[in-house]
């Protein structure tokens, strides 16, 4: 019904790094020929860090690098750590928007095709009229510390049009080997529309030549009508798209599904939120359906602090729960700054695995005039699969600027 603990723990840390890491993120850095940040990160199993390295300037807007490098990285619970790259790339774009060149390492996601992290290049070009994009990428899966398999690649692209500019279509492809094998063989399409101003409209959809079906799809429209917002979704998932999650809640409702339902949006006051949603679900042949209700009220007119609280129900399959979250954020003064988050999920079956499984984050940052930065976190849960579970995150970093 879930996924495992252990496929989770990996993840949680993805909201504070959100959190906090933006806050330094944000000043302006065109006028600077190189930009170096570091951070200093302690985990509960292991100390590591994290070094951010990015560098453009007024001289030569159109060439850009970046890197992302995690250091105390493991590839197995027993070894050394070592550090690893996540991002090492070299962007290179046409002064008058026509195209771009990447290179290196770094993240495709385009149109239908699923994100995917590559050691190669990447190239877009755009007709001179606008209309027209054509992408192409090509390279090989990321491997640890730039690590060889032998024989493994992928490559594919994109071909997009805009219409009238009120409609974009596109057609994408993408092809996996693996030993010489097709691993992954897909083909895709993906469209918007505003065809008039208070009408969206999108949909997205993946076909599986290797195993011929429907690897992915979504369709929506949505009805602005201020202070509404009205939106109707269909979508199919597939074990294959999934994707870790940061919330007790998406743990335990990620899953393959057929789902059609409606998002209702309402600005019910100038500070609060409401947000509804229900689907009907089809889930390895049975029908269910899931729902929630959530409020989130912003404390101020900049959006520096929040309230919300949220109800959620899952009634499919096995799948049978009931959930609670309350969320803060707020501004405490003097570049402080505090955020907690709490769940509550009540299994209908409990089966002797408590009648209330609880997860909570806590965590609080701190930034100064000078650059220093400093954030901390702690998170703790009860799940199915363990009686209870702790973790902690410090994170301590610098912002340098190199002329």
């Amino acid at each position: 019904m879930c996924k495992t603990a252990a496929m989770r723990r990996r993840y949680w840390v993805s909201p504070l790094l959100a959190f906090c890491g933006t806050l330094g993120l944000t000043r302006n850095v065109c006028a600077d020929p190189l930009r170096l940040r570091a951070d200093a990160v302690a985990e509960a199993q292991a100390p590591a860090g994290l070094v951010i390295l990015e560098g453009r300037d007024k001289i030569r807007p159109w060439l850009y690098a970046e890197g992302l490098v995690w250091t105390g990285a493991q590839n197995t619970p027993n070894a050394d750590p070592a550090a690893d790259v996540m991002v090492l790339a070299v962007r290179l774009r046409e002064p008058h928007g026509l195209g771009e060149v990447r290179a290196g390492r770094f993240v495709v996601a385009t149109g239908a095709v699923r994100p995917v992290q590559i050691d190669g290049g990447h190239a877009l070009a755009r007709a001179p009229w606008q209309s027209t994009t054509l992408e192409a990428f090509a390279g090989a899966p990321v491997v640890p510390r730039f690590g060889t398999t032998g024989y493994d690649w992928l490559g594919g692209g994109r071909i997009g049009q805009t219409l009238y500019s009120r409609a974009t279509i596109g057609a994408s492809y993408v092809q996996r080997r693996s030993h010489k094998d097709i691993a992954d063989d897909e083909v895709g399409a993906d469209f918007a529309a505003i065809p008039v101003r208070w009408l969206d409209l999108a949909a997205r959809g993946a076909f599986d030549l290797t195993s011929p079906g429907i690897a992915d799809a979504l369709a929506s429209a949505a009805v602005r009508m201020s202070p509404l917002r009205v939106e109707l979704f269909a979508a199919h998932r597939s074990p294959s798209r999934l994707l870790p999650a940061t919330s007790l809640f998406s743990v335990l409702g990620d899953f393959p599904s057929q789902s059609i339902g409606s998002t209702i949006r309402w600005e019910a006051a100038p500070r609060l939120d409401v947000l509804a949603s229900g689907a009907g679900q089809h889930v390895g042949g049975e029908f269910g359906g899931n729902g929630f209700l959530r409020a989130l009220l912003r404390t101020s007119d900049r959006g520096d602090g929040n309230l919300g609280f949220e109800g959620r129900r899952q009634d499919v399959s096995s799948a049978k729960w009931t959930g609670l979250r309350g969320l803060a954020t707020l501004p405490l003064g003097r570049g402080f700054r505090y955020a907690t988050e709490v769940e509550l999920a009540f299994p209908d079956a409990p089966r002797g695995r408590g009648i209330a499984w609880p997860w909570g984050l806590a965590a609080l940052s701190w930034r100064s005039s000078s650059g220093w930065e400093a954030a901390g976190a702690v998170e703790a849960s009860a799940t199915p699969e363990h009686r209870y579970q702790m973790n902690a995150l410090l994170r301590v970093s610098k912002s340098l600027e190199i002329r």
